[in-house]
């Protein structure tokens, strides 16, 4: 009789315990899903950083090549590949946005593909507290219309290259103000959300002057006052 009430009580613990366990593991998830449900609505609520939209009322120059090039060259790179037609880069004094002398690039661009002219400057710079970066470009009166120009960065110790999402048109005869937001949540740059650390840590500025398979230009580009705003 004994013998049978033991059996009995430890029959009932056995499952008591059985389902006490199986309770506690089925808890562990539950509570895993709700932790990333909470996870998600904090992330949700996080407002991504927008530009201010403030108009830039002060500059600063970076290169004016008032002396020299300032760095400046066209890549080893460029200059073996067939679609980058930037021949030679000289000081000059026949067309200037800022002060004396500005940036000369001889090109030629043949038409019918994609070819571009880049100049670039590899320097570590920490472009905060800043909020655009910005280049004015001259094309001679007789240069055909169709050129665009664009800026490119390499950021940060991956050494990320970034162009710009636009390309701007350039206008011959005229000096064209070519520029990127680079304040946190920018939308200037294509494939990246520029946040803190995106200024702070530039590695290379380059100049890119493009044809879209027209028009055929063989001639002088001029880069001047290229510079920081906030």
């Amino acid at each position: 009789m004994q013998r049978g009430i033991l059996l009995t009580f430890s029959g009932i613990l056995c499952v008591f315990l059985i389902t006490s366990g199986c309770a506690k593991k089925e808890e562990a998830p539950q509570k895993g899903v709700a932790a990333q449900k909470e996870a998600l609505q904090v992330a949700e609520k996080k407002e991504v950083p927008k530009p201010s939209g403030k108009p830039i009322t002060e500059e600063r120059v970076l290169f004016s090549f008032e002396n020299d090039t300032n760095g400046f060259e066209i890549p080893f790179w460029a200059l073996e590949k067939d679609d980058h037609v930037a021949r030679s880069i000289t000081v000059s004094e026949k067309y200037v946005s800022e002060g004396e002398k500005s940036l000369k690039v001889e090109s030629d661009f043949p038409g019918q593909k994609w070819t571009a002219a880049l100049i670039e400057l590899e320097q570590y710079l920490d472009l905060s507290p800043y909020r655009e970066i910005a280049v004015d470009i001259y094309l001679p009166k007789k240069a055909p219309m169709g050129l665009r120009a664009k800026l490119v960065l390499t950021i940060g110790e991956s050494w990320k290259f970034t162009e710009m999402t636009r390309s701007v048109p350039l206008v011959p005869g005229e000096w064209t103000k070519v520029y990127g937001n680079i304040e946190p949540g920018s939308y200037d740059w294509k494939r990246i959300v520029p946040d803190e650390s995106f200024r702070r840590d530039v590695r290379k500025i380059a100049v890119r002057v493009e044809s879209n398979k027209r028009p055929v230009y063989k001639g002088p580009i001029y880069i001047d006052n290229i510079r920081i705003g906030k």
